[in-house]
């Protein structure tokens, strides 16, 4: 935004140079000079009053004479205005009334569009909704309100940005699937780890707990689906360790053979050739 330039018109030369018309000059100068103070006070809610109805005074004013003071005034307004609507926005931002700051931001473009402005345009203002849209989501986000943070994000209509926030979510979740799974609380594992894949399709941990977890619950098909996603995700031998046992203990001896003989890993290898005496006959 450009600085603004105040129009400072002493009202005793108005009264002397204008003759008849000095009194309605003098009241919109008035008004102008009220509208000014309080946008130099950053009351810009009072000045946006004044400054539009002085604006909308100094239009009704044809003098001649008292043209250039006119336009003097009128282009402070033009100027003011949308700028006021713009500082509005970006405190009620810092305050964290984000919806509160869109509509005020939508307002100053509207003021710009209306008094002529150039300085703030349709890709300014949709550049500083977005920031408010990011940071709210942010803050969704850090207090686990996590739908609510996708939706704000998903309105920037940055597609990076959006990944961005799904994939600290999915992190999230994941970290709490990791502490179930520690403490033996399967289900929970379960169900955390699925929320974690649920914004991040492609995180081979998530599969891998998710994977064990049901292992060990006894629902070898799903550790299986799931282990299968993990290894299409990332090779390893623990996950191919993991997933000839889950084949293993749902009777399918072939599927087990075939994935300890991938297991290559020295912890691991012992424990894997032993079960292949047992599954690949």
């Amino acid at each position: 935004m450009k600085q603004v330039k105040f129009l400072l018109l002493p009202l005793f030369a108005l009264v002397i140079s204008f003759g008849v018309n000095a009194q309605d000059i003098n009241a919109v100068v008035e008004q102008f000079n009220k509208g000014n103070d309080a946008f130099k006070a950053e009351n810009y809610q009072q000045a946006i009053a004044d400054l539009e109805a002085a604006y909308a005074s100094a239009v009704a004013i044809a003098d001649e004479e008292a043209a250039e003071a006119v336009e003097g005034i009128k282009t402070n307004c033009k100027n003011m205005i949308p700028f006021s609507y713009s500082s509005i926005a970006g405190s009620l931002a810092s305050e964290g009334q984000y919806d509160e700051a869109i509509e005020y931001f939508n307002k100053s473009l509207a003021a710009a569009e209306k008094y002529e402005n150039t300085d703030i345009t349709e890709e300014s203002v949709a550049e500083k909704i977005n920031a408010v849209y990011s940071v709210q989501a942010n803050n969704f986000a850090k207090n686990g309100e996590f739908d609510k943070a996708v939706d704000a994000i998903t309105k920037t209509g940055d597609a990076e940005s959006v990944d961005k926030i799904k994939k600290y979510i999915a992190s999230t979740y994941l970290k709490e699937a990791q502490t179930a799974q520690r403490a033996k609380d399967y289900k929970t594992a379960v169900e955390k780890s699925q929320q974690a894949i649920g914004y991040n399709s492609e995180s081979e941990s998530a599969y891998l707990i998710l994977g064990v977890s049901y292992s060990q619950l006894k629902q070898y098909k799903n550790a299986v689906d799931a282990l299968e996603k993990c290894i299409a995700l990332k090779e390893s031998a623990q996950t191919y360790y993991y997933l000839a046992a889950a084949y293993q203990q749902s009777g399918n001896n072939a599927k087990a053979c075939q994935n300890y003989k991938k297991v290559n890993d020295p912890k691991l290898g012992a424990n894997a050739q032993a079960q292949m005496k047992i599954v690949c006959k």
